[in-house]
């Protein structure tokens, strides 16, 4: 399941299961083409939860053919069962 509870009030912010996400990450980057160009300022907190993490990052993409660069920063709490991700939540 991915949690995005600040995402714009057209979109979804809650969807489950793989076609779910592939559909929204491909509706997504119809929308907004952009190159993620990096990561950086990543810092991962661990938490009492062994199965949780909380992660910062600041993600820095480009809008292909316009030169235009923006970065964004991000907080998510992850949760990992089994080696698979079960759930992300994003802010």
């Amino acid at each position: 399941m991915i949690e995005m509870p600040f995402a714009p009030g057209w979109a979804e912010r809650r969807f489950q299961g793989r076609a779910a996400v592939a559909e929204r990450l491909r509706e997504g980057r119809e929308a907004l083409p952009v190159e993620f160009d990096k990561f950086r300022n990543v810092v991962v907190h661990e938490t009492a939860d062994p199965e949780v993490i909380v992660g910062e990052y600041e993600m820095v993409a480009s809008v292909p053919g316009t030169g235009k660069r923006e970065a964004a920063n991000f907080v998510v709490v992850l949760r990992a069962r089994d080696g698979r991700v079960v759930h992300w939540r994003e802010y």
